[in-house]
């Protein structure tokens, strides 16, 4: 069988997807061909307008992502998708879709319906959380809800042989009367599954900025769900929808960790890792004592999200001794009701304090992720997480609007609707039109463009970072002269 996988991904946001990496490196072990159409170097028109207005404060490197598509031609995701059509000739298209990216794929793949000769899955987070919106479309032949490991092998087995496919466990399809959902089978061994295949992935996604200078590496898990209960996020649906595999949470064994990471060095000279795990200091020392043990000799560096609630000294000296150089942390709001009360996230600021104090006494860059445009927040809240930041002194923040997904408590708590009246499900970045907050969508929007300028520059500044929050001409004007501004003051900060 000739399996086409379609990876809907922002441009130039480079990163191996983890999830069509294992995919293929198992269908491949049963002797299927794979391939991939991937949207994140295809430059488009549209794509590369808004890619020249983008402006993030962050250290410069030598070279960057833009210089490494500069001699890309322009062309239509339709010329580059019909192309690899014809080259490759797919049994089966295999759709990996976020529900932020589902229509992207969708509305490629409806453009050549009367072109496919062959069958269209629909996998990924989406799939699982939203079934019936997946079926939906006319082009979507099955879904896999849940995970797809073997159910890929099953239903390329199937299909390569005329058998019938109907019973195949996680599969989900069509019927007069309705949906069919099939019964779930055990979730994998994760130790028993081969290093994820980078392979059919543009070289370019190996591209890791750090501190000014650029590494080659890529996003890696070693385990799967989470165990906390976040009102936004889908881990708590997952881990409801999917009981009847089994335990959500949980991770391969280190050794498995170290092998993977072995053949990614020694293949691609992969030396800087994004580990994706919610949270690596939710395992135990143990764990980490038997991680470090393997990974130290390999001389690698990684970065890794941590909660304050699980980060002790041991486990961040266990994480420093086998390589890690940055940490990520879930502060979303800088009030602890709101953080409570609407995000079900129950840290205090002062445990966030303590753990940022343990990280720092061991050198290890931290970066922070944080939400606006939350239900209740106030302008004056979004300066709380604003002034919070600063007070850390936190270089880099991730600024997000929050998005109610589908089936999550802040999607149920504020009745969201998944698509628009136009039938089109609401963009990641254009999550402020949700007007959860007790701020319009405008000023959210501006707030989170401005975010990491007011929390790098001073205070005497901020005056003047609120014209840069206006889509005005002056706005943009002056936003551009302050990015500008912020990017050399890191530069020189660092360079002392």
């Amino acid at each position: 069988m000739k399996v086409l996988f379609l990876y809907p991904n922002k441009y130039l946001s480079p990163g191996i997807n983890t999830g069509i990496s294992i995919l293929s490196a198992v269908l491949k072990q049963e002797n299927n061909e794979v391939s991939l159409f991937d949207y994140t170097f295809v430059k488009t028109k549209e794509s590369y307008k808004k890619l020249s207005k983008s402006m993030a404060v962050f250290l410069p490197t030598e070279h960057s992502l833009e210089s490494l598509v500069a001699d890309d031609p322009v062309e239509s995701l339709e010329e580059s998708f019909e192309r690899r059509l014809e080259q490759f000739s797919p049994d089966l298209i295999a759709l990996s879709a976020m529900t932020g990216t589902f229509d992207m794929g969708i509305n490629l793949l409806k453009e050549f319906k009367s072109k496919l000769k062959c069958k269209v899955i629909v996998g990924g987070v989406h799939a699982t959380i939203a079934p019936e919106d997946a079926l939906t479309p006319d082009i979507v032949d099955f879904i896999c809800v849940g995970e797809g490991e073997e159910l890929m092998v099953e239903l390329c087995d199937c299909l390569s042989k005329g058998k019938d496919y109907r019973q195949i466990s996680n599969l989900a399809f069509k019927k007069k009367s309705g949906i069919q959902v099939n019964k779930l089978h055990s979730f994998v061994n994760l130790d028993e599954l081969p290093t994820p295949d980078w392979s059919i992935f543009d070289s370019r996604h190996l591209f890791r900025p750090f501190m000014g200078n650029v590494y080659q590496g890529s996003f890696y898990i070693m385990s799967r769900g989470c165990p906390y209960n976040c009102s936004y996020c889908v881990s708590k649906l997952m881990r409801q929808t999917l009981k009847e595999s089994g335990s959500h949470y949980r991770f391969q064994h280190p050794t498995t960790t170290i092998s993977h990471l072995s053949d990614f060095k020694k293949q691609y000279n992969a030396t800087w890792f994004k580990f994706a795990d919610d949270s690596i200091m939710s395992m135990s020392e143990k764990f980490l004592e038997e991680l470090a043990e393997g990974l130290t000799p390999l001389k690698i560096n990684f970065g890794c999200s941590v909660r304050p609630e699980t980060t002790t000294d041991r486990k961040v000296a266990l994480l420093k001794q086998m390589g890690c150089v940055a940490m990520s942390f879930g502060i979303e709001s800088g009030n602890e009701e709101l953080r409570r009360k609407v995000l079900n996230r129950t840290m205090l600021n002062k445990q966030i304090e303590q753990a940022i104090k343990i990280i720092n006494n061991y050198g290890i860059r931290i970066s922070t992720f944080n939400m606006i445009g939350l239900p209740e927040e106030t302008r004056d809240n979004v300066f709380e997480t604003i002034r919070f930041n600063k007070k850390l002194n936190i270089e880099a923040a991730n600024i997000y609007c929050i998005y109610p997904y589908p089936g999550t408590e802040v999607s149920k708590k504020n009745k969201t609707k998944l698509r628009d009246n136009k039938g089109n499900i609401i963009l990641i970045d254009n999550a402020s039109v949700f007007d959860l907050s007790k701020m319009s969508p405008l000023e959210v929007e501006g707030l989170r463009k401005t975010f990491n300028l007011y929390m790098i520059l001073p205070e005497e500044l901020w005056p003047v970072i609120r014209y840069a929050e206006k889509n005005t001409e002056v706005g943009i004007d002056i936003f551009a002269a302050l990015v500008k501004y912020s990017r050399e003051l890191l530069k020189k900060k660092h360079s002392n």
